[in-house]
């Protein structure tokens, strides 16, 4: 049951990153060219460890199924 919350709390994590990472490249659209960029990096960087974070739910995802099966 544990495992199962953490997958649960690890995907909305890396929702939430996903989105404010979509938020961020928006915003960077219409910002200064400096402040484009920061948002630009900030974006690939939120993007990246959202990405990383669901890599993490899918193998406790895998290791749910193999506790079952």
């Amino acid at each position: 049951m544990t495992v199962i919350v953490q997958v649960a709390a690890i995907q909305y994590s890396a929702q939430r990153l996903f989105r404010s990472a979509w938020s961020d490249l928006k915003q960077s659209l219409t910002a200064e060219p400096a402040e484009a960029v920061k948002l630009g990096i900030s974006s690939r960087e939120q993007a990246a460890v959202a990405a990383k974070l669901l890599r993490v739910a899918d193998e406790n995802d895998q290791h749910v199924l193999d506790m079952v099966a």
